[in-house]
């Protein structure tokens, strides 16, 4: 890894950027923990943004850390956190359990606090400009909520208007806000909270929300709009903010310099890194995932694969732990893995991958895109 000296440089840089500006540098060429070119990536090109995104993550971290200690969340693939006034106040969307836990620490005045963190979460736009999740910056609250249409009020009716969601943030405060103790750095401190329950059908208006781009993409690069939707719901389970620590972006978790870049290649014909925030766009995430998936159908890939199940069952394998760890996990050779997969049957392909694939996650992974294919087959 890097010299501490040059850390130190890497370090100083982090200070001076801003978290988007800082990110875009971090990412240039990180590798992935999935996709096809993680072997291709030598390990002069990882040192200086792995440890750059490192450091950015470290202080970050610790910022997250003076005020909540132990309680500090950070953003997931299935989970939107973002923090508020200076790392005081905080929004956590859960889009598994399908509940949003709004709370605070500001002990001068919490229920002002609480209530405009409510309010800005409920008003929180689709617009990934306007987000970063990386500072406490507040988000411009313009255009469409992201979480509109999820969310019902205490009459049971759609939040459409700003001042339905000021009434109802205004509500919860008074009506269903919890107080407990809990530890930081700091000692003891006074958490005020109010949690809102999404609509039990959260996951379906999600999807539909994103059908015309994957009808469109599905149809563009020759995939299953089925099959789109099963990714986006293992990858994210349609949080379009959805991060990981690869790190990968987006619906369709896609790591910029290696899949994203890949799939940007196939798709624009040019060779361009994507950045954070386009990967955060659901028109561009679904387009490059789409068009990734479509890749790993070619000649060049997986393509000469002849039946169609055990291609899905090894394009979704690929996905997710690179299209070396499929092959190998037959022969050594590309050609002789090829005859092997192509001798064989669909079921013992997928018997092969779900039981003797090297990644534990990437075991899971084709059972759960399977199981969740299933689900989406109306759409």
């Amino acid at each position: 890894m890097l010299r501490f000296s040059l850390l130190l440089i890497t370090c100083g840089l982090l200070v001076s950027c801003s978290s988007e500006r800082m990110l875009a540098l971090a990412l240039k060429d990180i590798p992935v923990h999935q996709h096809v070119t993680q072997s291709d990536q030598t390990e002069s090109k990882r040192d200086i943004p792995v440890a750059m995104y490192r450091a950015f993550m470290h202080r970050f971290r610790s910022n997250l850390e003076r005020e909540w200690g132990d309680g500090m969340q950070l953003p997931t693939e299935h989970t939107f956190v973002k923090y508020t006034q200076n790392y005081l106040s905080r929004a956590i969307v859960d889009f598994d359990a399908g509940v949003i836990t709004v709370e605070t620490l500001d002990h001068r005045n919490p229920l002002v606090s609480l209530r405009k963190a409510a309010i800005t979460t409920l008003l929180t736009p689709d617009d990934p400009r306007a987000v970063d999740l990386y500072s406490t910056k507040d988000a411009s609250l313009q255009g469409t909520p992201f979480l509109q249409g999820l969310v019902l009020d205490q009459r049971g009716q759609s939040i459409e208007s700003k001042s339905l969601v000021s009434q109802y943030a205004k509500y919860l405060v008074n009506k269903h806000r919890l107080i407990r103790k809990i530890n930081t750095t700091n000692g003891k401190r006074t958490l005020h909270s109010i949690t809102i329950k999404m609509i039990s059908r959260h996951m379906n208006v999600q999807a539909n929300r994103y059908s015309a781009y994957v009808k469109r993409y599905a149809r563009e690069y020759g995939v299953s709009t089925s099959l789109i939707y099963a990714v986006m719901k293992t990858e994210s389970n349609f949080n379009m903010f959805a991060v990981s620590t690869a790190p990968a972006y987006g619906l369709m978790q896609l790591v910029p310099s290696s899949g994203g870049r890949d799939a940007y290649r196939y798709a624009k014909g040019k060779d361009i890194i994507p950045t954070q925030e386009y990967l955060f766009e659901p028109a561009h995430n679904i387009e490059l995932g789409a068009a990734y998936l479509g890749l790993l159908n070619t000649e060049g890939y997986l393509g000469k694969i002849k039946n169609p199940a055990t291609r899905e069952y090894c394009v979704i394998s690929a996905y997710n732990g690179g299209i070396g760890t499929v092959l190998k996990l037959f022969a050594k050779n590309k050609k002789k893995a090829l005859h092997i997969i192509n001798s064989s049957t669909p079921e013992r392909v997928h018997e092969l991958l779900r039981t003797k694939h090297p990644y534990k996650e990437t075991r899971q992974y084709l059972v759960k895109v399977v199981s969740a294919k299933k689900e989406f087959r109306h759409l």
